[in-house]
């Protein structure tokens, strides 16, 4: 074969999750395409024309990711129709629709489970100015917020990515990693949170300030997670010290209701996950299956939509 990816997932455990089995057809989910090459070239030819994929995008789906994209389907000579791209923005969805896929906006933070600990704590006190929670990599572009007053840090693990030696001033960093309930705690005693990547995917932690309730400081960035920003939630701004230690200062000079914030992202994600929901029952009602496509969701949610485990190819399409 002459396709070689530049990228795949580095272990065998990852996310490829089965989400709906019969014999009529089957259902999975699977993670940025090209993260799939290793089994989907050995297995393509197995695949059934009853198999649907819902792809879930992890990253920023720029028009190179497309063109690989369609290389690899053009390679293996997958059908098109049989993958729904979950895409994190409009622009992802028209990078991959001139090319011939097919899916829609449905924003992988749509995906975080709100009833669990992403919450406001009324109790909870303000310490912080604002709050960034990223990894210590050099793309996170921790050096953007040099002039933020009360500055919290919470980093996770880094995954091998380039350090940023250019840490700014602080209050506080974690030097263990967090739990979620307090990671919870840090963001609710915040009065903003951060997020200065340029590009990346949604940001998982950028939808957890604001379920939490609390508005976000952004840069201009590609990746999908201005999906969820309006006027009231958030600031978008240059990436310039200066302006974002301005708009870090507003947010502490005008506080926002966390309830709107958290309530208005649950009613956004619903929206997301509806479209899932009316994709899900349409192939459902393809091919007979007579079963509610809402009822089937509900049952069988489970936070991020991501579950890691290390499938049995042999197995599944034999």
């Amino acid at each position: 074969m002459s396709y070689k990816p530049t990228y795949t997932w580095p272990n065998p455990a990852f996310p490829f999750r089965v989400y709906f089995d019969s014999p009529n057809c089957r259902i999975f989910i699977i993670e940025n395409i090209q993260h799939n090459w290793n089994w989907l070239s050995a297995y393509a030819s197995k695949i059934k024309p009853t198999d649907y994929f819902f792809v879930y995008c992890g990253w920023y789906h720029s028009p190179h990711f497309a063109e690989q994209a369609d290389q690899i389907f053009k390679e293996l000579k997958l059908c098109k129709d049989n993958f729904f791209i979950m895409f994190n923005s409009p622009k992802e969805k028209e990078n991959f629709q001139e090319l011939g896929f097919v899916g829609d906006v449905i924003n992988h933070n749509a995906w975080l489970d709100e009833h669990l600990v992403m919450q406001v704590l009324p109790s909870a006190e303000k310490a912080y100015d604002a709050l960034y929670i990223a990894r210590l990599s050099a793309f996170k572009r921790h050096e953007l917020a040099v002039y933020v007053n009360n500055l919290a840090l919470v980093a996770g693990i880094n995954h091998g990515n380039p350090l940023n030696d250019n840490l700014p001033p602080y209050k506080f960093k974690n030097e263990l990693p967090l739990k979620p309930d307090e990671v919870c705690i840090k963001i609710n005693e915040s009065k903003c949170g951060l997020i200065l990547s340029a590009m990346e995917g949604a940001c998982f932690s950028s939808s957890e300030y604001l379920l939490c309730g609390i508005p976000v400081v952004s840069t201009h960035c590609e990746g999908g997670r201005d999906v969820w920003y309006t006027n009231y939630n958030s600031l978008i701004v240059d990436p310039d010290p200066k302006k974002i230690s301005e708009a870090v200062e507003y947010f502490v000079k005008n506080p926002r209701n966390p309830y709107k914030i958290r309530n208005d992202h649950i009613a956004l994600a619903q929206v997301h996950r509806n479209k899932f929901i009316d994709e899900l029952g349409n192939i459902f009602f393809k091919h007979g299956i007579e079963i509610d496509s809402r009822k089937y969701f509900e049952e069988n949610y489970f936070h991020k939509l991501r579950k890691s485990y290390a499938p049995d190819f042999d197995k599944i399409f034999s």
